[in-house]
């Protein structure tokens, strides 16, 4: 029973194009058995071209293409920031599949054309059954993709070693070693940066032995590169060339071959023809070969089975079509004159430029062997080989897609600014304060971010008086998205961190110790931003100031009048108010001027705790003229006067008989009754006819200043030129 073998080469090829698609058309090598057996002809398809491949099929669905480009400064404000770097990401499929619909128009243009024709292989004059139509039989694959970047003159291949060191590299092949340009396996590091020429595409080597299969690529390229198929993507041309090597296992008819020669003559053609080369690449091997066959040192008969129609024909086309021929040859030469280096295969890379579609190379050793000086070959049968079958394609057509759709550009390309992410937040903390006046012990901050649950991750500091000229606190921590946090803290954005600041107080100086400066003190420890969680900010910058704190800064604080001597006092009653100068609560402070220290000036500060309370306060002036034995005292109060303001302020001294005044004086009754019991003891009845100086007395209010009419023995008394 007469079945199909596979493809072969014999009848030739007949290729087809539908709707810009081509495919190649390979018959059976047993079809005309077949037919004669009232089976159906096979008929073998394989693509012969390679396009870009899509979501959806051949012509369904977005392309599966992305160009990306990036470009960056690494400033301080991007975590991992290198410097400045721009390039690109490319990565896109290609395929060999058709549409089904083509496929099947093209498999009837070829029962059309051949319905009528008694073609050894191709003909169906004579076939019962329609034509049956296969995937051709795919044995190995390799795909490669042309360099965006400048190489050596010449094909670069991988050299194993030698000359390049034990690191290998890329040599190139055709060319002495004495002119070899060379370049690194791996690109050497240029600082943080990609060299602009930097092309490294990923995905070459071994494909799908699929003819519909999708194979895909992925690259990394500098900044030209990226340039350069950015516009000619957008330009409707394509930079890059997608080369597809099949190794189609295929039959001959039955044929007899015959290979004659000298080993000595050819080893020696092969030597000559070396010129320096290094390595032999098989299409080098295949072309000096067919130069000896032209030259008579090799000669090849072939000749196809005789009951064949137009045998000699068929045998034209295995010499001009096939590599049958060449192939038992390569058999013979590789264990007499060539010897194949070990591969040494690098696992999951490949970089454009380091594969040879044509094989590996061949080192011309020869192995002389006195019993086989003669090189000589016949064998008649069926051959089964393996034949090579090339097609590259350019990946043009996403010009007019994305003019179609403009919408589309979008999809295929896009760029991205580095700076974006990942980025570092920053906050700079300083603090301000005068710690010169004791006040202040330290400042304190804390700055919150959220993690991914949504808590808040606390980073603190303090500031204290020596830290130094430069106590700057840097908090950092990476920007994240705010689709990242789940359950995010109400108001925060990804630029806004938590920042609670606070003023820590000494001790205020005790009274008796200063009286000239005074310092009241509310809170301790004061917070400038709400609790429990601070203030919600993006600032960059951030300061933590005790002024901020609920400060009364008055001072200095002078009198706006002088004192003639001793007797003569002052006291100033000072409170905080609010805005419509009534009294807060707090406890008031009292200053004294006297005759000695009136030129000394004094200060008061108040810390309240709340960050709203602004500089309003009042003061009231009491002003005492202190009484002799032989004189009464007098004192006078005003009323109260109201300030804003922190700085230096001149106390209003009110006089007696001023608006609001309120007056006190010792009553002459009373001046005696001290006097006579002054006279009556006895530590100075012997020495003095002065009542004591020192006593108590009462003060009795009066309506005015004038009182009852002075003793004979009392003297006038004045005080801001008023007689009292």
């Amino acid at each position: 029973m007469a079945q199909a073998m596979g493809p072969t080469y014999a009848g030739g090829s007949q290729p087809i194009t539908k709707d810009g698609y081509d495919v190649l058309y390979l018959p059976d090598v047993n079809n005309r058995e077949l037919i004669a057996a009232g089976e159906a002809p096979v008929f073998y398809f394989i693509p012969n071209q390679v396009r870009m491949a899509r979501k959806e099929g051949p012509e369904k669905g977005d392309y599966l293409f992305n160009l990306l480009r990036f470009a960056g400064t690494g400033g301080e404000g991007v975590i991992g920031g290198g410097g400045d770097v721009a390039g690109g990401m490319l990565t896109f499929s290609v395929t060999g599949a058709l549409p089904e619909q083509t496929r099947t128009q093209a498999e009837n243009q070829i029962k059309a054309q051949f319905a009528n024709s008694q073609d050894v292989f191709f003909g169906l004059k004579n076939s019962r059954k329609p034509p049956m139509f296969r995937p051709a039989i795919i044995a190995s694959s390799t795909t490669s993709v042309s360099n965006l970047a400048p190489t050596a003159t010449g094909f670069p291949a991988v050299d194993p070693g030698g000359t390049r060191g034990p690191g290998g590299g890329f040599r190139t092949v055709g060319i002495p070693t004495s002119q070899v340009r060379s370049r690194d396996a791996e690109p050497a590091t240029r600082d943080s940066n990609l060299d602009p020429w930097y092309c490294m595409l990923q995905g070459q080597g071994s494909g799908s032995i699929d003819p519909s299969g999708t194979h895909a690529f992925s690259g990394l390229l500098g900044t030209y590169p990226t340039s350069i198929a950015w516009a000619a993507f957008h330009g409707g041309g394509s930079p890059l060339i997608v080369i597809q090597n099949y190794k189609l296992k295929v039959w001959s008819p039955v044929c007899t071959i015959r290979i004659d020669g000298n080993w000595d003559s050819v080893f020696q053609h092969f030597s000559a023809a070396a010129s320096g080369r290094y390595l032999w690449a098989k299409v080098d091997v295949a072309a000096e070969f067919n130069n000896m066959r032209k030259s008579g040192s090799i000669k090849v008969d072939v000749k196809v089975d005789t009951t064949l129609p137009g045998a000699d024909e068929i045998a034209r086309k295995m010499e001009e079509r096939s590599d049958l021929v060449f192939n038992k040859f390569m058999e013979m030469a590789q264990r007499t004159i060539f010897d194949q280096p070990a591969p040494q295969v690098e696992a999951a890379k490949a970089d454009s430029g380091s594969w040879s579609p044509w094989g590996v190379g061949l080192a011309l050793k020869y192995r002389r062997d006195e019993n086989h000086l003669d090189l000589h070959y016949e064998e008649t049968k069926q051959f089964a080989y393996l034949q090579d079958h090339t097609i590259s394609s350019s990946l043009a057509g996403m010009a007019d897609d994305i003019k179609a759709d403009p919408d589309a550009e979008r999809k295929y390309f896009q760029t991205i600014h580095l700076d974006d992410w990942p980025r570092r937040l920053a906050r700079v903390v300083r603090p301000v304060a005068s710690w010169n006046d004791k006040t202040v012990q330290f400042l304190s901050v804390q700055v919150g971010y959220p993690n991914t649950n949504g808590a808040l991750n606390w980073e603190g500091h303090s500031f204290s008086s020596s830290d130094g000229a430069d106590p700057t606190w840097k908090f950092q921590t990476s920007q994240k998205e705010a689709a990242d946090v789940s359950n995010a803290p109400a108001g925060w954005t990804p630029d806004k961190t938590f920042v609670k600041r606070k003023v820590h107080l000494a001790e205020p100086p005790s009274e008796t110790l200063d009286p000239y400066h005074r310092v009241q003190i509310e809170r301790n420890v004061i917070d400038l931003d709400p609790e429990p969680n601070g203030s919600l900010l993006n600032d960059t910058t951030l300061e933590v100031r005790a002024d901020t704190a609920g400060r009364i800064a008055v001072g200095p604080i002078g009198l706006g009048v002088m004192l003639e001597d001793n007797s003569q006092t002052v006291e100033v009653v000072m409170e905080p108010t609010d805005r419509d100068y009534k009294p807060l609560g707090m406890a008031p402070v009292r200053f004294r001027w006297s005759f000695s220290d009136v030129d000394t000036d004094r200060s008061w500060t108040v810390f309240s705790g709340d960050p709203q309370l602004l500089p309003y306060y009042r003061y009231q002036v009491t002003a005492t003229v202190k009484g002799t034995l032989f004189r009464k005292g007098q004192s006078w109060t005003g009323p109260w006067v109201e300030g804003n303001g922190n700085g230096p302020i001149i106390i209003d001294v009110p006089p007696p008989d001023g608006d609001g005044v309120t007056t006190r004086s010792l009553t002459e009754d009373r001046v005696r009754a001290l006097r006579d019991l002054s006279s009556s003891t006895r530590e100075v009845a012997a020495n003095n006819a002065s009542p004591a100086a020192e006593s108590s007395y009462e003060v009795a209010p009066e309506s005015s200043p004038a009182g009852r009419p002075r003793s004979a023995e009392t003297q006038p008394l004045t005080f801001l030129n008023y007689q009292l």
